[in-house]
């Protein structure tokens, strides 16, 4: 029995829509209870309002003792929970290894990310910035000598006692270098020119999201479908 295109050309192409939607959609590797991307996980210590950096899962502190204070309750962001705390002092830096596994670079990634912040204590709203930090080092380990990627700033606080959103898509976008190496990341607090160093901030719901450059299916496969999609028999 012959088969007409024309009876196998609509599923194919409806076929072919959904997979081209799923190759371009971006995969989260932080974000809400994701590697603890929103803070709330912890008290582990039996403090339920300060947390340190050894109580605080999925968090390093790369700037400084682990017994550091790393999150709070008070001055709740939006969602009205426990969020990071940012010193300028340089000793609490925020670092992930981005999981157990990992994550592994392909040339072509493109990273967006956003978060909530807001100044407290001291804090110079006309020169201080968060800083957030993508990376890999030299044995793929997180205590590797580091090679920076990208450091990605927020905008100036705009208002007092205020949380902000930021939301900067493709702030990064991975080279044929990068390739194959570990991802990793840290967020601080970054003094501006002429600030002191004695400032806060507070930092929460953190979420990191890749484009993979290298799509399943391939991009030749959608066109292979969209070509028989266009298909007509002759007359």
């Amino acid at each position: 029995m012959k088969i007409r295109v024309s009876e196998i050309r609509k599923p194919i192409c409806a076929l072919a829509f959904t997979l081209s939607i799923v190759a371009g959609q971006a995969s989260v590797i932080i974000g809400g209870d994701i590697l603890n991307g929103n803070f709330n996980a912890g008290s582990t210590d039996g403090d339920t309002t300060d947390d340190n950096f050894e109580s605080t899962p999925d968090w390093l502190n790369s700037g400084g003792a682990p017994t550091m204070q790393a999150t709070r309750t008070n001055l709740a962001s939006p969602d009205g929970t426990r969020n990071a705390v940012l010193s300028l002092t340089g000793d609490r830096v925020f670092g992930s290894e981005l999981g157990l596994n990992g994550y592994i670079i392909s040339a072509g990634d493109t990273f967006d990310v956003q978060y909530e912040w807001r100044d407290a204590f001291n804090w110079n709203d006309n020169l201080d910035r968060v800083e957030v930090t993508l990376f890999t080092t030299d044995d793929d380990t997180f205590t590797g000598a580091v090679t920076e990627l990208v450091s990605d700033f927020s905008e100036l606080s705009t208002a007092n006692n205020t949380y902000q959103t930021v939301d900067h898509d493709a702030f990064y976008t991975a080279t044929s270098g990068d390739a194959g190496k570990r991802l990793f990341l840290y967020f601080k607090g970054a003094t501006g020119e002429g600030s002191d160093n004695n400032g806060f901030a507070r930092f929460d719901n953190l979420t990191l999201e890749v484009t993979s450059a290298v799509p399943e299916p391939s991009s030749a496969f959608l066109i292979g479908l969209a070509g028989l999609c266009l298909m007509r028999r002759r007359r």
